[in-house]
């Protein structure tokens, strides 16, 4: 249950962060470096919110040095880097890897997992998970992922693509085959048989990568079997803090709107003034309210499992992270088309920033799956015939 302290810690950490991206950020710089993306990470900044805030290790047990928080303090984070499309590598590290780590390595009981999320919480690593193959295969197929192991060593080989920024990660978390089953593999990015290449997308402030793994030496994370189920809990508990950020940008791709709608003069009166544009403006606000409130419901069930993770509460998220996806996808989706309507001809230039948050709200729409797929699966949990 969420307590009022909880809530009062949330709202100074989100201030926190908002402070510190309104003094530090600036994305356009990057959006035109965006031809590399290695240089589509503001490092320093990551430093700031990972190393000096604490950012990265928010759900990292107190033991292994981080927070010793919830996915509720993450979210927080969460919704104002997505509100501003920073360019840092907090998703990947703290809200794709980091739950990859806690559920696959049993909460820090492994050794391997334990030492990686040491390191993500001193903000000295960034680490990323690679879960998705060829557009052809689902998220989680690993089968083009085989592990072979020699002694006690491990090497992997095989392809994964569209890699959150895996460009720039220290660490890149590989499911992949081994004669027992899926296991979690630790593989650094520098390594001798890992190739990095760089993928075009349509977010201009958040780089993809497919890589490819020839021999690579990995660490297994946990054991060498069984790691399906918590790569899917993982991923649950990622796609929750996908729609904090979602939230974010709706947000602020709705405040935009409203702004601008006072600012902007036709026929000798502000385009707010007028009736349908006042009536889209009210539809936005009940629909990103209606994500927030799905979002918030679904951060409060991922603490739960955090707190008790059993088969109950796994079932629990799973549910809570199907509704919280669907929803905050369409509507991030939906108000950052019709931001873009609201402003008129200069939403559509490259000069003005509405295009950065339609392409952040695309590639998150697609990145896990689309709000479709989301939906089948609530429909199959609940017995309804396809």
């Amino acid at each position: 249950m969420t307590t009022q302290s909880d809530v009062d810690t949330r709202a100074e950490l989100r201030s926190a962060v908002r402070q510190c991206l309104d003094r530090h950020a600036d994305v356009w710089r990057f959006v035109a470096d965006g031809n590399d993306q290695r240089h589509r990470v503001d490092e320093h900044l990551y430093q700031r919110l990972a190393g000096e805030m604490g950012l990265a290790g928010l759900l990292v047990p107190e033991w292994l040095g981080g927070s010793g928080a919830g996915v509720g303090e993450l979210s927080a984070a969460c919704e104002e880097l997505g509100s501003s499309l920073a360019p840092v590598p907090v998703f990947a590290t703290a809200g794709l890897a980091v739950p990859a780590l806690l559920v696959g390595s049993g909460f820090g009981a492994d050794d391997v997992g334990a030492e990686l999320l040491t390191s993500i919480a001193d903000g000295a690593m960034v680490a990323t998970l690679a879960v998705a193959e060829s557009p052809g295969h689902a998220v989680g197929d690993v089968a083009s992922i085989r592990a072979t192991r020699s002694g006690d060593a491990w090497t992997v080989r095989g392809e994964k693509q569209f890699v959150v920024d895996g460009a720039v990660a220290d660490v890149v978390l590989v499911p992949a085959m081994t004669d027992s089953g899926t296991a979690l593999f630790a593989v650094d990015r520098t390594a001798v048989g890992v190739q990095v290449e760089p993928m075009s997308g349509i977010d201009l402030l958040r780089g993809l990568a497919k890589i490819r793994l020839d021999s690579a030496p990995a660490r297994l994370i946990g054991a060498d079997s069984g790691a399906e189920v918590a790569l899917k809990t993982a991923l649950e508990l990622s796609v929750i803090v996908l729609a904090a950020e979602q939230v974010g940008g709706a947000q602020r791709c709705l405040d935009n709107a409203v702004a601008y709608a006072k600012q902007r003069v036709q026929f000798d009166r502000p385009i707010g003034s007028f009736q349908a544009v006042k009536h889209l403006l009210v539809d936005l606000l009940l629909e990103v309210e209606l994500a927030r409130s799905a979002m918030t419901h679904a951060v409060g069930i991922a603490d739960e499992y955090l707190r008790d993770p059993s088969t109950t509460t796994a079932a629990d998220l799973a549910e809570a992270a199907a509704v919280a996806r669907s929803m905050c996808s369409e509507t991030f989706m939906h108000v950052a088309d019709e931001a873009l309507h609201v402003h008129g001809g200069i939403g559509f230039t490259w000069e003005h920033d509405c295009h950065l948050y339609y392409r952040r709200a695309k590639f998150c729409e697609l990145l896990f799956g689309n709000p479709y797929e989301y939906r089948e699966r609530l429909a199959t949990a609940a017995g309804l015939p396809g």
